[in-house]
């Protein structure tokens, strides 16, 4: 019997195979900024190290009595927690002094990708000062900690992307024997609400584990909510986060939700880009572009950090998101010709939290 001939002489067919990008931007991931231990382990830490719970540092010659070890069960202790963390021995120069922050953070991020930052032994104010200088300019989002009620290591509140937290006056305690896991509050929060999706959460009123609350009184607390310094107290017999905000007073859920929008739409625009042969300057074209913006935001809005849509009191319809893009029949010659596309814009009512309730009533016969 004669053998069919092949298709391929009359419908000659290719397929291409198109993986999209991923994104490497991590909003859950902790870097651990320590000193490197006194004894030799079973291994060397080289470069930025991931563990999933405290006991691996035991490997590298840390001790139970170590900032790091110590940390790092405060961390692994919340509910959620993370299911690793990054650890970088920040080094010593020739001189055996520390090698400044800005270099072990920068050096860290060639290494790994990681989002926020906690110097877990490092709370001099100078080397605070550079954290706050290196996370501002590389997107990342820092938190320390402090429990000289008169001396913050912070002067300087207008910073976006670094909280701070109060951790001294811990109920039970003598002032000159605090509890050594309050020193990682602001690391214990970041490490629970890291575990919500962004979006999702907010940094207020969540218990910790491990972590004394604060005693305090009414004028520390208008103090420190005053300076936007989160604190972690006691309120109708559970142990809560209070406020939630970064030093310039926004909140910090908003900020990483912010981030997390930003790397998700310039992802989703590249790929739109990539994804297709060439993506013409027509209106199907800016279409594709118009239609990723707004897959993004639509997400962002299941999620529950964009507002639904909602109805005035006429029934006026309020968008939860907007997108506006330019018809191709609009663009000049010249940008046509630089294969630039301007004038893409959006808009987005945050859904937002209520951390406050205010309810009057009265009672009659």
């Amino acid at each position: 019997m004669a053998k069919n001939n092949s298709l391929d002489d009359i419908v000659k067919l290719n397929i291409d195979i198109s993986s999209p990008a991923s994104d490497d931007a991590s909003f859950d991931s902790i870097l651990l900024v320590v000193s490197g231990p006194e004894a030799t382990g079973e291994k060397t830490m080289t470069g930025v190290t991931a563990i999933s719970k405290a006991d691996e540092l035991l490997d590298y010659g840390f001790t139970t009595e170590d900032a790091a070890y110590v940390a790092a069960t405060v961390v692994f202790s919340q509910s959620p927690s993370p299911s690793e963390v990054f650890v970088c021995i920040r080094q010593k120069t020739e001189e055996d002094t520390f090698e400044s922050i800005a270099d072990t953070l920068a050096r860290a991020n060639d290494e790994a990708q990681f989002y926020g930052v906690h110097l877990t032994e490092f709370k001099d104010p100078v080397d605070i000062t550079a954290a706050i200088s290196w996370v501002e300019a590389n997107e990342k989002l820092f938190g320390f900690e402090y429990d000289d009620y008169e001396n913050c290591p912070v002067s300087n509140f207008s910073y976006y992307r670094t909280f701070g937290f109060y951790s001294g006056n811990a109920d039970g305690y003598k002032a000159d024997e605090q509890p050594e896991e309050n020193k990682y509050v602001a690391l214990a929060c970041m490490a629970k609400c890291f575990g919500y999706d962004p979006g999702t959460e907010t940094w207020h009123l969540k218990e910790l584990s491990t972590i004394v609350p604060s005693k305090l009184s009414t004028d520390q607390k208008n103090k420190l909510k005053d300076d936007n310094i989160n604190t972690f107290r006691r309120y109708a017999g559970a142990n809560t986060t209070f406020l939630g905000k970064v030093l310039a007073g926004e909140w910090i859920d908003v900020i990483r939700f912010r981030d997390w929008l930003k790397a998700e739409m310039q992802l989703r625009v590249f790929n739109a880009l990539k994804a297709n042969t060439k993506v013409p300057i027509t209106d199907g074209g800016i279409g594709l572009i118009e239609g990723a913006m707004e897959a993004t935001l639509k997400d962002g809005q299941d999620i529950g950090g964009i507002a639904p849509t909602e109805y005035d009191e006429n029934d006026n319809v309020i968008f939860g998101y907007k997108v506006i893009v330019p018809k191709a029949f609009s663009l000049t010659e010249a940008e046509r010709k630089s294969r630039k596309l301007p004038g893409c814009k959006w808009s987005a009512r945050l859904a937002g939290a209520i951390h406050l309730v205010e309810i009057n009533g009265f009672l009659t016969f």
